[in-house]
């Protein structure tokens, strides 16, 4: 079976069409356009991150209540770098990390009162597991901006 010469272009411009695509998201990476605002809100939560550390209390991992206002300032930090991010594909990284550090910051108090309530030797409150969650899923939507937007 031999293909018409019209197949053969088809194919040809297909081609080409998925090389520079691939080669634009790649070599050539995103514009600063995109990604600025990107870095923004990574080096805001690693100052922020840096910060909460230097203010942590030493009881036994869980934050006062006046540590409360320095999560909070995080949490809406982000949400307000998240809201300048325009890449439709980065947006909703960012979005989705500032939403899940708002319920973070926002299960604080209860995560104190818990820990208060708790019988010695008992095993850690369930609001522990879902914090770590919330963590975890943080940290997966900033490892995704920051591989989309390294540097």
């Amino acid at each position: 079976m031999r293909l018409d010469r019209r197949w053969w272009i088809a194919i040809g411009l297909a081609v080409v069409v998925v090389a520079v695509v691939v080669l634009s998201r790649t070599v050539f990476g995103r514009s600063a356009e995109d990604c600025d605002p990107v870095r923004d809100l990574l080096a805001f939560n690693r100052s922020q991150a840096a910060l909460i550390s230097s203010k942590e209390s030493d009881d036994a991992g869980v934050p006062s209540v006046a540590e409360d206002a320095v999560y909070q300032q995080w949490a809406d930090g982000l949400a307000q770098r998240a809201e300048k991010v325009n890449a439709p594909d980065l947006t909703a990284h960012a979005v989705q990390a500032a939403d899940l550090a708002a319920q973070f910051a926002a299960k604080l108090p209860r995560l104190r009162s818990d820990t208060a309530a708790r019988a010695p030797g008992a095993p850690p409150p369930p609001v522990v597991y879902e914090m770590s969650v919330l963590n975890d899923r943080i940290t997966d939507q900033l490892n995704q901006l920051a591989k989309a937007c390294p540097g």
